[in-house]
């Protein structure tokens, strides 16, 4: 029985289905959070883009050594994550400003894969992972939201339209930032973890700068994080309780990176944080 309930476990987690989950929580929380109506179906267009996201960027490199030699049940989920995706992102309707965020975000992937550069992809350039994965989600969340049916916020007395609820522009790049930050911090972790996996070339965090000083940088990450959140000026003190408790909480999984051996620790728990500030944004 523990055999197949960590068989279970290893592909909920492999498959990617773990991470998109974890991923459209932090989405439904944030939005929710600054209440901006986000649509149902842009939800699924995340989940089931980072499925397929974050398999490219896990597999991608083996599919392309071993394009018949590798899981075909991830060849298949992948694939069809892709195509209800695109069916999704169809029935949307979406803005060309979002169209065009949307494709600078699939050239970001790619360029991650395909060996464009001497050989390999930009996996090998220093850092490129931990800040791409931190800006596409910052953009997938915040930015394309705010665009998905315009090309620009119309002021405030011209919106008639249900379907959104805008931020200020100088809101946009705060709140951007922030989740920008904060996946940074959620990164470190999973940069720890991969010392033992990593290559040299990737030069990850870690590899460049130590695993201590990670560590310190994801705390700073998290104060820093606090510290625009201080600078809002919101008056919904619970709100930001949940907030608060979610940074507290990603500081701490921080700080014990690398004191747990089990891998589970940084692919499961430390990635289901967003999913936990759901569950207090709910309780709260």
């Amino acid at each position: 029985m523990m055999r197949l309930l960590k068989l279970i476990l290893d592909f909920y987690i492999r498959s990617s289905l773990h991470v998109a989950i974890c991923f459209v929580a932090l989405a439904i929380v944030y939005n929710n959070v600054y209440e901006l109506y986000v649509p149902f179906g842009y939800y699924i267009f995340l989940f089931c883009s980072a499925i397929a996201g974050y398999n490219l960027i896990k597999y991608g490199f083996l599919w392309l050594k071993k394009p018949l030699g590798f899981n075909i049940t991830y060849k298949l989920l992948s694939l069809m994550a892709t195509v209800i995706a695109l069916a999704v992102l169809i029935k949307l309707e979406i803005s060309g400003y979002a169209l065009i965020l949307l494709m600078m975000i699939t050239a970001i992937n790619l360029l991650y894969v395909l060996p464009i550069w001497k050989g390999h992809g930009l996996r090998y350039s220093p850092f490129f992972k931990l800040f791409s994965v931190s800006i596409v989600w910052a953009i997938l969340i915040i930015a394309i939201p705010q665009f998905l049916y315009y090309e620009t916020i119309p002021a405030a007395h011209l919106i008639n339209d249900y379907r959104l609820s805008f931020l200020p522009s100088h809101y946009i790049e705060l709140h951007t930032l922030k989740i920008f930050i904060l996946v940074i911090a959620l990164c470190i972790p999973f940069e720890i973890r991969d010392l033992k996996y990593d290559e040299e070339q990737l030069k990850t965090l870690p590899q460049v700068l130590g695993v201590q000083v990670s560590k310190y940088i994801g705390l700073c990450l998290c104060v820093l994080y606090l510290l625009l959140l201080y600078f809002q000026n919101f008056e919904i003190e619970d709100i930001q309780y949940s907030e608060i408790i979610m940074v507290t909480i990603t500081g701490a999984a921080i700080w014990f990176s690398g004191k747990f051996k089990s891998d589970y620790y940084a692919s499961f728990f430390v990635e289901a944080i967003p999913l936990l500030w759901l569950i207090i944004f709910w309780a709260i």
